[in-house]
């Protein structure tokens, strides 16, 4: 039990160093970047990167947290985690490919998203290289140094070469471009990694086992396109409500801040999963929740209070008026953690992993009908969506509470 409690430390800590990293590289380039582009193309950016998001999560297809399980429960099997690598990468090419058709189709339909091609594709490729590198291996293996020496590299190399590039708001397709230099750099270094260390060969499997693979994975992917809808849809929208408007730009960079909060309480849960599959050591699960949110809550307050300030000196004075849309996320950010540690690490231990998946769902058509709604009512605004986002994220909360209160009933009863 100690070797376990002191890989999950481990891991925690390795997590953590990359959110530092993430944070401390965000801390740097966000503030840059919302100077030299200005509201209107950071905006833009900000709807170009929300089909990132669909992009990552179609290549992903859940993977992350499927593959992630299928690696720990086949730990000891060397030919067993070379079939599921070369499984699972196989498998990801397949839905770029298809997706890529697809998108293209759609772009040149849409007056709207041709005018931006460009950029729109720099994000699919961002989004198929990223979904290339086998984060589910080392998250399975409970092997984070990785993990974490990877994307320290990614935002290194990232963040160079937008101080040295980025000057003018025409250039915005830097961006992605950059990232996608970074993400090869990674990818290269990591499936070398992967060959002479962990001495996996990625090769061809039957496109039965592929398919398979898809199939395990669907339950997964559809909490996370589900999860989508809150951030990605919002974003993509709003860009078409508010098309070159610098609200749009307000609300991108609010969304950062969203965004690095997500980061701060992932690696708690991405930790926890693999360990709370193997020990269910829901005390320790309690503790950790509570500490962190506790934290995160206080942080909430002292952002809440000097809101207008944050704005001006971290985005810069054109953004000042983005503090009433930093208040009115905050709400959304409390809710984090407990939806995180209450999903997938504290469901699936009790049998109760599709509660995980359900939760979304209903949120999700609670979002969906709130915007239909809103849009019929002509309520359709940056406000009136930030908060039906919350309220949808309290319902997945609330569902994924009592999923886990009735699977504990249920196995007190059975003993």
């Amino acid at each position: 039990m100690k070797s376990k409690t002191n890989s999950l430390i481990k891991n925690t800590l390795f997590l953590y160093i990359l959110t530092f990293s993430n944070f401390l590289f965000g801390l740097i380039t966000l503030p840059y970047e919302t100077r030299v582009l200005g509201p209107e193309a950071f905006g833009l950016l900000g709807f170009a990167a929300a089909f990132y998001t669909y992009f990552y999560v179609i290549f992903d297809f859940g993977f992350i947290l499927c593959g992630t399980k299928m690696i720990a429960q086949n730990a000891d099997s060397p030919k067993e985690l070379e079939k599921i690598v070369s499984g699972i990468t196989i498998a990801k090419l397949i839905l770029f490919a298809i997706t890529t058709v697809l998108f293209l189709i759609i772009c040149l339909s849409i007056d709207m998203l041709a005018d931006h091609l460009l950029l729109l594709m720099l994000y699919l490729l961002y989004a198929g290289v990223t979904c290339l590198i086998p984060d589910y291996l080392y998250r399975g293996l409970e092997n984070m140094k990785m993990i974490t020496l990877r994307t320290v590299l990614v935002r290194f190399v990232f963040t160079c070469l937008i101080f040295i590039f980025l000057r003018r708001p025409d250039q915005v397709y830097l961006i992605p471009l950059f990232n996608i230099v970074g993400t090869v750099f990674a990818l290269v270094w990591i499936f070398y990694d992967i060959k002479s260390n962990l001495k996996i060969n990625i090769g061809f499997v039957s496109l039965k086992y592929v398919f398979s693979l898809i199939k395990e994975a669907f339950m997964y992917f559809t909490s996370r396109i589900a999860s989508t809808v809150y951030s990605a849809t919002n974003m993509i929208i709003l860009g078409f409500v508010y098309p070159g408007s610098p609200l749009l730009g307000y609300y991108t960079s609010v969304d950062k801040v969203r965004a690095l909060a997500t980061q701060a309480a992932s690696p708690v849960a991405d930790s926890f999963y693999p360990y709370m599959i193997r020990t269910k050591d829901y005390r320790k699960l309690f503790k950790i929740t509570a500490l962190f949110e506790c934290v995160i809550i206080l942080g909430c307050v002292i952002l809440w209070i000097f809101a207008k300030e944050f704005c001006a000196i971290f985005f810069g004075h054109e953004y000042i008026s983005a503090y009433s849309v930093l208040r009115y996320t905050i709400p959304l950010m409390t809710l984090i953690l407990p939806n995180y540690m209450f999903g997938f690490p504290a469901l699936s231990p009790i049998g109760m992993s599709k509660w995980a998946n359900n939760s979304v769902i209903v949120a999700m058509v609670n979002q969906i009908i709130g915007i239909a709604i809103l849009f019929l009512s002509h309520n359709l605004s940056v406000y009136s969506i930030i908060i039906l986002t919350t309220i949808s994220e309290f319902i997945c909360l609330s569902v994924r509470l009592f999923a886990f209160v009735k699977g504990c009933s249920y196995l007190k009863s059975e003993v």
